[in-house]
Order: structure tokens, then sequence, then C-alpha cells
């Protein structure tokens, strides 16, 4: 049974087709579902990852336009592989960032851009990667 706790933030998206964009998450990044109703589909990546997908976006709606979701993992390529296995479109990625993060960058079949991140070296402190971007 899926945890239940207060979200402190979490992001509603409109679908076009709910059953498909439920399958999408399970299939392409491994999302589950904490609940499915009419109309709404509640799904998780890991603790606190939370999105909820509504149903009735309009087939010729542009979605997401200048909105990027991130969430972190920690396995980064093990996500690429079933990503790809599971014949999303990968916009970029695996690619390595140079604030300390290797990341993978998707969209979703309603067009929104979800980008995976992974930090490359959990010992380095915030000011030395903030020092590798300058």
């Amino acid at each position: 049974m899926a945890e239940f706790y207060p979200m402190p933030m979490f992001v509603k998206l409109n679908v076009r087709d709910l059953e498909k964009s439920v399958k999408w998450y399970r299939e392409a990044v491994g999302f589950e579902a904490v609940f499915v109703m009419q109309g709404m589909a509640h799904l998780r990546g890991a603790k606190y990852q939370d999105v909820m997908l509504l149903a009735g976006g309009a087939a010729d709606e542009e979605k997401g336009i200048g909105v990027v979701i991130n969430f972190s993992t920690d396995d980064i390529e093990s996500l690429a592989d079933q990503a790809r296995n599971a014949k999303a479109e990968i916009v970029e990625g695996p690619v390595i960032r140079p604030w300390n993060a290797k990341e993978l960058v998707i969209q979703d079949i309603d067009g929104y851009i979800i980008t995976f991140s992974a930090p490359i070296d959990i010992h380095k402190k915030f000011d030395e990667a903030i020092d590798g971007i300058r």
C-alpha cells in the first residue's frame, strides 16, 4: 500500500488520455499509482515525487510551454534504459552538467518536459559545484 503523507508540493498535469498517460508514466519512468479514479490519477516516483494527472486536455492544446518538471534519481542509467525500452522520447542525455549532475531529459506523450537528475560526486560541497559553473 502506498504511504500517505502531506505533500509540500506536487504538479497537476492535464492529459489527453488518462489511461495512456498512466501507462506511459509506469513504463517509461517507473512511477506507480497511489490511486486512480475517474478523471484523475495520483502517481509517485520516489517519496515527494508526486504527479497528479487530470483527464480532459484537448488534443490540439499545447502542454507545458516553458515548464520543465525536475525529479532527482539515484540511478540515471537504469532510468534511461527503462525510458529507451518503453520508446519514450528522450530529448537529451544522460548528459553531465557543470553543476555536478548527470541529467536525462524526456518528453511525455502530452509534450511535458521532465528532467531526471542524479548527483555525480555526492561528496562535493555546494560551493565547489558552483565554482565549477563559473
